[in-house]
């Protein structure tokens, strides 16, 4: 969290916008950049993750950081059996001015679409995670449930660490047999 504090100090004492600050967040995580500039590589992608959920019969899909941005445009994408619950992780699904504006299919009105076959979303955000901008998905998409988590003070965005969170457990549970 220091370090986003210190970022966003940084941001304000110079002027520079929030959009400025993603698309450089953007250019430094370049599996981002390719996902969402190359088509071929976005769309196999997306049909792998659906694939995998049809395969598997899979009810919870559980996303971490770009995972999150392909999980949640081909829950869109393709017609997949009902999706009981999507646990987003790290994700930066609302970044501003790079991943919540490249999204397919593309916000109205500010706000991100909700998967049609999803019936449950739980969001889990460290409050230092760089990539978990807005930490709040709420403000941008229909979640059901937002939480917050100290995961670390050094490995803030590992998905290992996440999963580690009780608050995943917490919402997984009730879907396991």
């Amino acid at each position: 969290m220091p370090v986003r504090q210190a970022l966003d100090w940084f941001a304000r004492r110079q002027g520079i916008s929030a959009d400025l600050l993603a698309r450089i967040a953007i250019a430094l995580m370049p599996e981002v950049y390719v996902y969402l500039t190359s088509p071929a590589r976005r769309s196999a992608a997306r049909e792998a993750v659906a694939e995998t959920v049809r395969a598997s019969g899979a009810t919870v899909v559980v996303a971490h950081s770009l995972g999150s941005v392909v999980a949640y445009e081909a829950l869109h994408a393709f017609a997949l059996p009902q999706v009981e619950l999507l646990v987003t992780l790290g994700s930066p699904l609302g970044l501003p001015g790079g991943v919540f504006d490249a999204l397919d299919p593309a916000p109205s009105g500010g706000r991100g679409m909700r998967p049609p076959s999803l019936d449950r979303w739980v969001n889990i955000a460290d409050p230092g995670d760089l990539v978990a901008v807005p930490r709040r998905l709420g403000d941008r998409f229909d979640v059901d449930s937002h939480h917050e988590y100290h995961i670390g003070a050094l490995d803030f965005h590992t998905m290992s660490s996440y999963l580690r969170c009780g608050l995943v457990a917490g919402a997984v549970a009730p879907h396991l047999s």
